[in-house]
C-alpha cells in the first residue's frame, strides 16, 4: 500500500476593486491559479505533470465538468474528473476519495479544488453585463460524488434556507443550557467575535475586519436579522470570489519529485457519516450522533486523543453547530476552533469552506503538531472529520461511520394533526421588511413532530423577547396556537 500524502496547498482570492468587473477572473481562472500556487508550495511544480484526477467541489455555476475545464488549462490530458453535490463536506469527501485511490497504487497524484466568483457574478448581472471569462462547460461526464436522500431535499425546500434550521438548533441548545434569549444571543456573539479576530489575520479571508460582539449580535442597517437569533455577521458568506487547492500524492512519488520533507502533510483517516435526512425526525435538536460517530472515528483511528490536537478547525456556517462540534468532541468552546475564521467572515464558495480550512490547516500542521478539520453538509446532515500530521500514519484509511451511529428516528407528525403539542425549539423568519412568521418544530405527546408556524404579533414578540421554546400550545393543521 502507498502512503498517501499532501504536498502543497494553495488559496487565491480576488477582491472587490481588484480587477475591473469585465477583466476579472471566474472560477476556473482562481482554480487554476490555486492549482499552480499549490504545485510550487510543494517546491515541485513539474508534479502538476504526474496529476492523474482532480476532484472539484460543486458550486453555482454553469459548468459541466469544470476539472476538465481545470485540466484543460493546466496543459493535461487523460485526467479523471469529479464534481461533487453541494455540500460543506465535499472537499474533505474529495480528499478521502483521492488518498484511497493513491493508498491502492491508483493514482500518482491528484487535484483537490473548489472556487467560484460568485461576488463579480452578481455584479455583472446587477449592471447587465455577462463575464469575459471561460464559460466552457467541459468535455466528458465527470464521476459525481455525494448528494442527499430525497426527503432532505423536500424539507429543505419547504422551510426555504439552511439558516432557519440552524436557528432552530440554537434555540434547542438556548432551552438545554437554561439560558434566556438575551443571553443565548450574547454567546453567539462572542463566539463569532473569536471567530472574526481568527479571520482578521488571515489573508485570504473575505471579510478581515475585527468584529466585536456587540456589531455582530444587534441588529443595524449593515446587520439585518435574517432567522431570529441569527442576523447577517451570524450567516455564512458565500457571495467571495475565492478558490483552494490541495496538490496530493504517493510519498514515493513525493521522494523523486524532490518535495522536502518539511512541505510533507500526512492525512492519516478521512471519515463520513450523516443524521436522520429530515430534521423533524431527528430525536435531539441539540446534538448530532452522526457527527459524535464521525469524530471519535477518526481520533481512534489515528491513536490520538482530542488533548493531542494542537490546531482545530470546526465547520462554522452558525453558531449552532459549533456548539454541537465542540461539546460532541470535548473541546472548550474558548479555545481557537477555526484556522480561517469560519463562513461568516473567511467565507468561501458554496461547497468549498473546508478547501479552505485545509489549505490554511497544511502549514501550521507542518510547523508541528496534528490538525483536526470538520465538514457539515446540509442542516448538520453530513459529517466528515479528517486528521492531518506532520508524521506518516500506519495505514490511511476512508472510514464510513455509518454503522456506528444510533439515530432514534422520531415518527413525523401528520400534516392535518390537531391536538396538544410542546415547542422544542423555535425561530422567527424575517424577509427584509421586519419579521413574517415564528416556525417551530413541535412535538406531540407521543413524541412524533411536526412544524408549526404562526404570525401572530404576540407569537413573535414572545418568541424574541423570552422565548417559547419548551412551553405547550396546540398544533392546527401546522398553525401553531399558545
Amino acid at each position: 500500500m502507498a502512503t498517501p500524502v499532501i504536498v502543497g496547498t494553495a488559496q487565491s482570492i480576488d477582491r472587490p476593486g481588484d480587477h475591473d468587473l469585465l477583466d476579472a477572473p471566474g472560477p476556473i481562472e482562481l482554480m487554476v491559479a490555486a492549482a499552480r500556487a499549490a504545485a510550487d508550495d510543494a517546491g515541485a511544480p513539474t508534479l502538476l505533470d504526474r496529476v492523474g484526477w482532480i476532484g472539484v467541489t460543486g458550486g453555482f455555476y454553469r459548468y459541466r465538468n469544470p476539472a476538465a475545464v481545470v485540466a484543460e488549462e493546466l496543459g493535461l490530458s487523460g485526467v479523471g474528473t469529479a464534481i461533487t453535490e453541494i455540500t460543506g463536506t465535499a472537499p474533505q469527501d474529495l480528499v478521502g476519495l483521492a488518498c484511497e485511490r493513491i493508498a491502492a497504487g491508483e493514482l500518482d497524484a491528484a487535484l483537490v479544488l473548489g472556487g467560484e466568483a460568485r461576488w463579480t457574478n452578481q455584479q455583472l448581472k446587477r449592471q447587465g453585463l455577462s463575464p469575459r471569462w471561460n464559460e466552457s462547460p467541459g468535455d466528458g461526464t465527470p464521476e459525481v460524488i455525494g448528494g442527499f436522500a430525497p426527503e432532505a431535499i423536500a424539507e429543505m425546500a419547504q422551510l426555504g434556507s439552511a439558516t432557519v434550521f440552524y436557528a432552530l438548533f440554537e434555540d434547542a441548545l438556548r432551552l438545554s443550557h437554561g439560558r434566556t434569549v438575551d443571553e443565548q444571543r450574547d454567546h453567539c456573539a462572542e463566539l463569532w467575535a473569536r471567530e472574526s479576530r481568527v479571520a482578521e489575520a488571515n489573508p485570504y479571508a473575505w471579510d478581515r475586519t475585527r468584529h466585536e460582539v456587540a456589531a455582530i449580535r444587534d441588529e443595524s442597517e449593515q446587520n439585518r436579522m435574517i432567522c431570529f437569533p441569527y442576523p447577517k455577521a451570524m450567516v455564512a458568506n458565500n457571495t467571495v470570489n475565492m478558490a483552494s487547492a490541495v496538490l496530493i500524492c504517493s510519498t514515493e512519488l513525493a521522494r523523486s519529485a524532490g518535495v522536502a520533507d518539511d512541505r510533507r502533510v500526512f492525512p492519516h483517516v478521512v471519515t463520513s457519516s450523516h443524521e436522520t435526512w429530515e430534521v423533524r425526525r431527528r430525536a435531539e435538536l441539540t446534538g448530532c450522533p452522526a457527527l459524535t460517530a464521525a469524530g471519535e472515528a477518526a481520533l481512534e483511528h489515528s491513536g490520538l486523543d482530542v488533548s493531542d490536537i494542537e490546531h482545530v478547525d470546526l465547520y462554522a456556517c452558525f453558531p449552532s453547530i459549533v456548539q454541537m462540534s465542540s461539546a460532541a468532541l470535548g473541546l472548550d468552546e474558548g479555545r481557537p476552533l477555526t484556522v480561517t475564521g469560519g463562513l461568516g467572515f473567511a467565507g468561501a464558495a458554496i461547497s468549498n469552506s473546508v478547501g479552505h480550512s485545509i489549505a490554511a490547516m497544511v502549514p501550521l500542521v507542518r510547523a508541528g503538531g496534528a490538525g483536526l478539520v470538520h465538514g457539515n453538509g446540509g442542516s448538520a446532515t453530513k459529517h466528515s472529520f479528517a486528521v492531518y500530521s506532520p508524521e506518516p500514519p500506519r495505514a490511511f484509511a476512508r472510514i464510513d461511520c455509518q454503522d456506528r451511529v444510533d439515530l432514534h428516528e422520531r415518527e413525523p407528525l401528520d400534516e392535518s394533526f390537531d391536538g396538544p403539542v410542546t415547542v422544542d425549539a423555535a425561530s422567527v423568519r424575517f424577509d427584509r421588511e421586519g419579521p413574517t412568521d415564528v416556525l417551530a418544530a413541535v412535538r406531540s405527546e407521543d413524541g412524533a413532530r411536526a412544524w408549526a408556524t404562526s404570525a401572530d404579533p404576540g407569537i413573535l414578540d414572545e418568541a424574541m423577547r423570552n422565548g417559547i421554546s419548551g412551553r405547550e400550545g396546540r398544533s392546527a393543521a401546522g398553525s401553531l396556537h399558545l
